[in-house]
Order: C-alpha cells, then sequence, then structure tokens
C-alpha cells in the first residue's frame, strides 16, 4: 500500500486534490491541497495539466471521485450472497433496468440490509478516458469512486449503527444526497439546487450583480432574512422532503431521517442551515473530516484550506488508503490496475480465498447428498419463474426464459429507444405538465412513470384505444416534450379498458 495518496474530487466545474500521506501507525497527514476551476483553465485535460505543475501531486498513485450524476444507481435482490455469482448474474438482473446496452457499461455493488444490493453502473467508455486523462498528467488511478459512496464511507463509520439519515454534498449548480440506514448506503439522488442558486437569489434580494452577492454571500455579509433566499432554501427543503417520501413509498428507505449530515461550499450559508432544521425538526451537522478523523496539516496550507469544499477530496484520498467502509470502484476487472506490485496483505486474501474454496469443496464433497442438489435445483427453478413472471407477466408460458427476455427486451429497444443526455427538469414539473395537458375528459389511470436520460416511460390504462390517441396529441402541445411514441396496447384483464406504455423525448 502506498505510504502518500492523491484525492481528486473531479465535479461539473471544479477539480479539487488533496495530497495525504500516512504518519506512524494510525495518524495521516495533508500535505497539499489544490482547488482549479475547469472553466478558468479551459476544460478538464488543460486543469488537469495545470494541477500536474505542482511537483507535489506528480506520480502519485490517487483515487478519482466521479460527480453521482455520472453514475446510475439501482437497488436489486438476488438469492445468494457468494460475490463470484452475484458478479455473473448482477448483469442479466440489470439489463431491463439500465438505459445502456449491458456490455458497455461496469457495475459495483454495495450490500444493504434485509440482503439487498445497492449497485452502481458506469459506462465503460468513460472509466476508460478518465484513467487515460489522469495517467496522462499524473500518477496511476488505483481507483475509481464515486464521489458521495467516498464520502459516505467516511462518515458512516462514526454513525449509530441502527441510525438512518443523510448526507448533502451541497456543490456549484447539484447537491448529491447520500441516503444511509444501518451504516449503509442504500440510495443517491441528485438534486438541482446548488450554490449558483443562492448567489442568485441574494443577488436578487440586496440588487447586485451575481459577482458581488458571490463576494458577500463567502464573507457572511448578508441580511438575517432574504425573501428571495428564504424562498429558494424553502423550495430545496420541498424538494429533499417529497425525495424521502418518495423514496419510502417504493420501499428504497424505510425509517424516518435521524441525522442530516452536510458539506460543500453552500453549507456554510447560515440561512440554508436554519431553513433546514426548521423543515425536519433537527440540527444539521457541518462536516469536517479534518476534526473528525483529527488529521493533521502542513502549516503553509491552513490558511487556504475550507474542510467543506475540500472533504470529498480528502475522503478520496483516505479512499486511497483503505480507510473507512467500503465504497464503490470501478478500476477492477477488465480495468484492473496493472504492475501494481507485490502486496503480501492481498496475497494472503488470495490464498486464504483459495483455501477457502478448497475447504468448500471437500465439505460439499462429504456432507451434500443428492436430495439436497435437488432441492436447491428446485429452488433455483422456482427463483428464475419469478424472474421470469416479474419481467414479463404477458407471457403464456415459459420455455426458454434468457430467449424469451432477451427477445422481449429487444422489441422494447426497437419500440422505444434510448438517447443519451440529462435534462434539468424537475420530475414535479414533467407530472404538472402531464396533468394540465391531459383533458379530464379522458379516463387515464398511470400506473408507472419512469424519467431517466431525457426519456419518460409511461405505463397508464385508458378507457378506449381513441382516449390514448387523444392523450398522445395532448401531450405533443407541450413546451418541454419533443416527441411522444405509443408503445405496446393491450387489453386489459377485466376486458374493458385498454392498457398502453408511452414513451416521451424531452428537448
Amino acid at each position: 500500500m502506498p505510504q502518500t495518496v492523491l484525492g481528486l474530487d473531479i465535479g461539473r466545474s471544479t477539480i479539487k486534490a488533496v495530497l495525504l500521506t500516512k504518519k506512524g501507525l494510525t495518524g495521516n497527514r495533508i500535505l497539499a491541497a489544490e482547488t482549479l476551476d475547469i472553466n478558468v483553465c479551459g476544460g478538464i485535460e488543460p486543469a488537469l495539466k495545470k494541477l500536474a505543475e505542482n511537483k507535489s501531486f506528480s506520480k502519485i498513485p490517487c483515487c478519482v471521485c466521479l460527480p453521482p450524476g455520472d453514475v446510475m444507481f439501482r437497488q436489486v435482490n438476488l438469492p445468494f450472497h457468494d460475490d463470484n455469482k452475484i458478479r455473473k448474474t448482477l448483469t442479466f438482473e440489470l439489463e431491463p433496468l439500465i438505459p445502456f446496452p449491458i456490455d458497455e457499461v461496469a457495475t459495483d455493488y454495495l450490500t444493504i440490509p434485509d440482503d439487498g444490493l445497492f449497485v452502481a453502473a458506469l459506462a465503460k467508455k468513460s472509466i476508460q478516458e478518465w484513467i487515460e486523462k489522469v495517467e496522462v498528467n499524473l500518477g496511476s488511478v488505483s481507483i475509481i469512486d464515486v464521489s458521495s459512496g467516498a464520502l459516505a464511507a467516511q462518515v458512516l463509520t462514526d454513525k449509530i449503527s441502527r441510525s438512518g439519515g443523510v448526507i448533502l454534498d451541497i456543490g456549484a449548480v447539484s447537491t448529491a444526497a447520500v441516503f444511509y440506514e444501518n451504516a449503509s448506503i442504500v440510495q443517491v439522488r441528485s438534486l438541482a439546487f446548488g450554490g449558483d442558486q443562492i448567489t442568485a437569489a441574494l443577488a436578487q434580494d440586496l440588487s447586485v450583480e451575481k459577482d458581488e452577492a458571490e463576494k458577500l454571500k463567502i464573507k457572511g455579509e448578508y441580511p438575517g432574512k432574504s425573501v428571495k433566499v428564504n424562498e429558494t432554501c424553502h423550495r430545496f427543503c420541498l424538494e429533499l422532503k417529497n425525495t424521502i417520501e418518495y423514496l419510502k413509498l417504493n420501499g428504497l428507505i424505510r425509517n424516518n431521517l435521524a441525522h442530516i449530515t452536510i458539506t460543500g461550499g453552500g453549507s456554510l450559508f447560515i440561512p440554508l442551515q436554519r431553513k433546514l432544521e426548521e423543515s425536519f425538526a433537527m440540527r444539521p451537522e457541518v462536516l469536517d473530516l479534518i476534526r473528525l478523523k483529527q488529521l493533521e496539516m502542513e502549516k503553509n496550507i491552513e490558511h487556504k484550506y475550507s474542510s467543506q469544499i475540500m472533504n470529498t477530496a480528502c475522503a478520496a484520498a483516505m479512499r486511497t488508503l483503505l480507510l473507512g467502509h467500503k465504497s464503490f470502484n470501478f478500476r477492477q476487472g477488465e480495468f484492473a490496475a496493472k504492475n501494481a506490485g507485490f502486496n503480501i496483505k492481498e496475497q494472503f486474501k488470495w490464498a486464504a480465498a483459495v483455501a477457502g474454496i478448497i475447504f468448500f469443496l471437500a465439505a460439499v464433497n462429504q456432507f451434500l447428498d443428492y436430495r439436497l442438489k435437488t432441492q436447491r435445483l428446485a429452488d433455483i427453478k422456482k427463483q428464475i419463474t419469478f424472474l421470469f413472471k416479474k419481467n414479463f407477466p404477458e407471457a403464456a408460458v415459459m420455455i426458454d426464459p434468457v430467449q424469451q427476455l432477451q427477445t422481449k427486451l429487444a422489441e422494447n429497444k426497437k419500440t422505444f429507444g434510448f438517447f443519451e443526455g440529462i435534462r434539468n427538469v424537475p420530475v414535479i414539473d414533467l407530472l404538472k405538465e402531464i396533468s394540465g395537458l391531459v383533458s379530464t375528459s379522458h379516463d387515464i389511470v398511470i400506473n408507472d412513470f419512469s424519467y431517466e436520460n431525457s426519456a419518460v416511460t409511461i405505463k397508464a390504462q385508458a378507457k378506449n384505444i381513441d382516449d390514448v390517441s387523444a392523450v398522445k396529441n395532448d401531450l405533443l402541445q407541450s413546451k418541454y416534450f419533443k416527441d411522444v411514441a405509443i408503445g405496446s396496447t393491450s387489453l386489459a384483464k377485466d376486458g374493458g379498458k385498454v392498457d398502453f406504455d408511452l414513451r416521451i423525448e424531452l428537448k
């Protein structure tokens, strides 16, 4: 394990870097820290080159943390716990859940309560590009993580095991919300709220330019109560509440919040802290990894180091030193780091794994009989039948489940298509738009609503096929929608109504 490591927090507008080294047996010390504006530097690669001009950051093993908006997150359940089996089965389970060909994404997972898995998926092309961009300018990339995961890995080591809460990383243009229960990450969401919105509201309240408002915000020279600022913070708290209720209704989280931890530049804004406390009846905890982890720091960087802004980069460096809870890592499998050198700890783990496999096979050969194997086969068939019916309920008979599901998926892809790009249109605005456009004279019941990657899919029930066409024509009048396509249609089970699918492409 390297003694000095580099943590890189790569956001939408900035790159933050923290150089961390081990001190003694348990101590750690921050040697250097830097923040670069991507737009000022002219792009990602020029920013990395500028960072490399500081020789302290050159040729150092690093952990790259990407924004959660670049990553897809899903919760799944599998009937076994073996890591090898999980990784072999995970792609099949994810295939109908993500809008990309499964062979074009890499995945990693964390275990969550009640035998569930919290899975992250990232495009392989993106992984390769980040490895090349970083390694050509800095040192070898040992880990590629999600910023919210690396941050939570440090926070959850100090949380009560049965408690639940949220970690809010409030950036310039968006906020990453990490929900956890029983010291395990159970969901990650990206909310369209950041420091830029606070600055814009403050500029309106004070009748000044945004640059001046930003300076006053940083200095804390603003009135205690401001109308636009209060409205902006209130909308964010309302969106967070709605997100929590949605996750509860879908069974993605089960408990009420017991903790709110905030970090990022926006966490220093006092009116936002007060509004969070007012909305959730609990005082948010402002995260400071320096204090929490008792890290030391070089004297020459203390004046420019802000914990709230650098927390994620610091967590990334600690992630490289394998400190804290487990988080995601896309630098494995076909992207595993080459020439990592001999690591006695890893070799011991490998030897222990081989010994465990040999012992397990011997135990199976000794104790398992034909009846047990038959029972196991029956259980597997039941699981296959359950998954098949869950994903293809309209099938009359199951003959070859893999082939049938692949055919069904191909038909869906052909019908609906997939589009890239992420729109910053809140779900609540889309629901309001659909509700306003569809005439109340149509007897329409929406059963399923999905919004991801510039596309909305709706499963609904109508009184007749004419209402389906009318709904399509109504939605085409939207300012948000570029195209509305009718997918599959079928008679409902009672025979009196029509089940149908709609795919809506956003402008």
